[in-house]
Formats: structure tokens, sequence, C-alpha cells
């Protein structure tokens, strides 16, 4: 899609599931990044390109941060399940994720490691 001429990719990580939300652990059927990468998607016209890990991570919410936790620890670079066979056609990127514990889930470092965005805004 353009906006003003310039192509844009909406990339994000988002988690579904169990979630931390207002004290309490709810079951969401769409992550809170998702929800706003569709509605920046709608405002300006790119493209979604969602963040997926080859191994999900556990639907438990307290599993599930066990395992994002040790993965931070260990530096790991999970797996990507897809991957952007033309990144060179977009100029613009926009980047959501969910803060964990003061940085990117660890597949968004594999993300941003496996393209250059040379001359991208």
């Amino acid at each position: 899609m353009k906006h003003s001429d310039k192509r844009i990719l909406i990339a994000y990580y988002s988690r579904k599931g169990e979630n931390y939300l207002n004290g309490s652990i709810v079951n969401l059927p769409m992550g809170n990044t998702e929800v706003v990468a569709r509605m920046i998607q709608k405002i300006t016209g790119g493209d979604l390109f969602e963040i997926r890990t080859v191994n999900d991570y556990p639907h438990d919410y307290n599993e599930a941060t066990r395992v994002a936790m040790s993965e931070k620890k260990s530096n790991a670079r999970p797996a990507l399940a897809s991957h952007i066979e033309n990144m060179e056609q977009y100029d613009t990127i926009l980047l959501g994720y969910p803060n964990w514990w003061g940085t990117f889930p660890m597949a968004v470092f594999t993300f941003l490691e496996s393209y250059d965005f040379s001359g991208k805004t």
C-alpha cells in the first residue's frame, strides 16, 4: 500500500492468550499490540507483517513469562515463522511490540537483525 507515495510496513509482535491486564490475568483473543497495529494500518494503508516465532510461547501467562525471561537471560534469537521477501520495497517501517522487562521480546531482535534497514525511516 502507498501513503504519500511511500510504502509503509507495519511489523509487529503481539501475544494473544493469557495476558496481565489491570492487575488480573485475562484471555485475549488478539494481543494488544496487534490491535494497535491494525489501527495504524487503517490510518496509513501500510502492509501488516506479524512477527511470529516458529515455536509459540505457552498459552499460560506464568509459563510464557518464564520462557520469555529465559530467552532474555540467554540473549536468545528465536527462529521466525515467516520473513519479508521484499523489504527493499518499503520506505518506512513502523515497529510495534510489547515492553518485556524494559526491552523487546527476543523475536523482535531476530527480526531487526534479519534485514538491512539502511535508508529507511
